[in-house]
This record gives structure tokens, sequence and C-alpha cells, in this order.
């Protein structure tokens, strides 16, 4: 993890605190009842907070696609775009994130933009420097927009292997554009990419002990019936082989099998190949049993 990613890491968990800020409260110096009149509470948009959280993941992509990419240095909006990087499946995702929060953006800071909540959408239009912009989308659809950007500035400090971040990122974009109902830039369309599987972003599960076999050039993972729907179930496989940590999503199996040859796939990315970072630790813990106590 370099600085950029250190810092970004560092903003997500600073958000959810409160800034401090200048304390008012009342005094009361005289017995004389208080004459002053005061205006009715003006309507706020419920989608204010999801907009503004939007700025803020916008800003930090922006920050992060500049200190990944040299080409997108001194460059904004559109061309700043069409200069990131395309090789793998997270950087194409984070290209059309960037196109959507860009949108929203560019319109919040404008004199011209609009942005509207009506009937279950939030409408973010703008025509700025003769190019019409528009993002409509629910505020499921822009949450999720929000998330996936933090993901994306997380996954470069995480074990995950690549392709468990590219499943990760697959899955947000299709579930962001399924809340899109409207969208226009300089290109007009969004580029969807099809996932190789359905992968379950909501939750998982973590399995740090599964029990293996390994013939005919395939690794097998023992699952009792209980667990053997990965939609109810979405399995994280933590396994050793060959001396290395592989972090292998139940999604990616047939019949609950790999073959090997595409076990290197799913490397975790660790500096020695095996220890994971400290803060793991909290989410494998084992209870030594103590016969005689109860529910033993």
């Amino acid at each position: 993890m370099d600085l950029f990613d250190d810092l970004a890491a560092g903003l997500y968990a600073l958000a959810g605190d409160r800034p401090r800020r200048t304390e008012y409260r009342q005094v009361e110096l005289y017995t004389k009842k208080k004459a002053l009149s005061f205006a009715d509470p003006a309507p706020r948009s419920p989608a204010v907070g999801l907009v503004a959280r939007a700025l803020w993941a916008s800003s930090l992509l922006d920050m992060a696609l500049e200190s990944r990419c040299p080409e997108a240095q001194n460059k904004s909006g559109w061309q700043k775009y069409q200069s990131l990087p395309r090789k793998t499946p997270s950087e194409k995702v984070a290209g059309e994130l960037f196109r959507m929060l860009r949108v929203v953006r560019a319109v919040a800071v404008h004199r011209h933009g609009h942005i509207e909540f009506d009937d279950g959408i939030v409408r973010v239009n703008g025509a700025i420097d003769l190019v019409a912009l528009s993002l409509e989308i629910t505020p499921a659809g822009l949450g999720l927009l929000e998330a996936a950007a933090a993901y994306y500035l997380e996954s470069a400090g995480q074990p995950y292997p690549d392709a468990y971040v590219d499943a990760m990122m697959l899955q947000y974009l299709a579930d962001i554009v399924a809340e899109v109902k409207r969208f226009a830039d300089e290109d007009r369309i969004l580029y969807q990419y099809k996932p190789a599987f359905f992968f379950n972003r909501h939750f998982r599960f973590d399995c740090d002990n599964p029990k293996i076999q390994i013939a005919d050039g395939r690794i097998a993972f023992e699952v009792g019936a209980l667990h053997r729907d990965p939609a109810r179930t979405p399995i994280d496989f933590y396994v050793v082989y060959d001396r290395a940590l592989y972090i292998v999503p139940v999604e990616a199996l047939r019949d609950f099998a790999l073959p090997l040859d595409e076990l290197p796939r799913w490397r975790a990315r660790l500096d020695d190949g095996l220890t994971l970072p400290a803060e793991f630790r909290q989410r494998f813990g084992r209870e030594v049993n103590v016969p005689g106590l109860p529910m033993t």
C-alpha cells in the first residue's frame, strides 16, 4: 500500500466522524421572555446527504486515479476519463464510476446545474460547457456509487487477489447500472461488462479451515449440505497450498471444485505469501471449549 492508499483509507475512516464545531448554548441573563421571530424550516431534499457523500467519493476517486495513472494528471473532465487505463476489469469499472461521479460533481458546483428529487429518483442535470450532463438514479444507486468507489480505494491495501476484486467491482457496476434511469455525457452511453459469474457483494462467509482433496488436476472443497447454496452461503475459502495462501470464492467453483491451473488467479496479495494483515485476526477467532461449562 502506497502513501495515497493509506491517506484514502484514513479519509474514509474519518468521514464518519463529526468535526468539532463551535457550540452555541442559550443563557438567560434576565427574566424577560424571548421576543425573536423565526421562519418556518425550509424543506430539505432527502437526496442532499446522498449527493454530498457522492461528492466526497468523487474527490477521493479523482485523486486516486491521478495517483495511479500519471497520464490523467493535469487533465480534467472527459480528457481525464479518456486517459485512464482499462487493462483490467477493475480499471474499466473505476472508469465508469468516475464518469458517473464526475457528472454529479460538475452539476453540483455549476450555477446552471440542477439537482432534484422526485418520484424516487435523484435527477442531476445541467448543460455545462455546451455538453448536456445527466445522471438520473435511485437513492440506492447513488449510495452504491459511493460504496463502489470506497471499495476500489480500499482494495489496494487488502490481501484479496486481483480476480476477487475484479468480481466485486463488476458486480457493483452491474447493480449500479440497474439503478440508473438516464445518463448522458460526451459519450452518452455507460459501458457495461458482463461478470463471469454472480458475486454476492452484500455479505461473505470466511472459512479458514476448508477440507480439500487434490486429484485429477483439480482441488475439491468438501461442503456440507447445509452450506451448498452459494446464493445463501457465499463462502470465501482461505486455503494454504504449496506454501501460499489463496482466497477462493465459492462462486468461482464448479461442483465445488477448481482446476489447479486456475488456482494462481486466487493467490492472496501478501508480502510473504502467507501472513494476513493484523486486522484479519478478529475475523478468525477460535474459542477454546472447556468441558463442563454450559453450552459446550
